[in-house]
């Protein structure tokens, strides 16, 4: 099961939808995020709001975070297809406001190219062909 960055930031923080991913992510065989979702998850939790830690503190604890459930932090086994996905749900649902971001589009392609469920609160992602959860 692929973990987008969302799902990093609801745990670590705490968020109101952290139950249901637990839930989710204790019944996955074989939990993974890419460095892209790592990298949004950081980004998200160094601000002023959350962690309110410079990037590199904040990369520390949010590899620790995924060592300890985990959560394997890998790259695709090829990343040719994972462009190649990410190239058509962007084609085919959109990028900007109210559509898909380039990282959604990404968290998809990764999803897809492992043939695996995507972790994700994403309205958007539940209109495209991946399996999402939580259900």
């Amino acid at each position: 099961m692929f973990v987008d960055a969302c799902v990093i930031i609801s745990l670590m923080a705490g968020e109101q939808t952290a139950a249901a991913y637990e839930i989710e992510l204790s019944q996955a065989a074989d939990p993974f995020t890419s460095p892209l979702a790592a990298w949004e998850a950081i980004v998200a939790m160094s601000r002023p709001d959350q962690l309110d830690c410079p990037y590199t503190a904040t990369e520390a604890l949010v590899v620790e975070w995924l060592a300890e459930r985990q959560i394997e932090l890998r790259e695709p086994a090829s990343p040719r297809e994972v462009l190649s996905h990410a190239v058509a749900v962007a084609e085919k649902y959109g990028l900007g406001k109210r559509r898909l971001s380039n990282f959604d589009c990404f968290h998809y392609a990764h999803a897809k190219a492992a043939g695996s469920p995507l972790l994700t609160l994403d309205a958007l992602l539940r209109e495209t062909d991946v399996e999402i959860r939580p259900a």
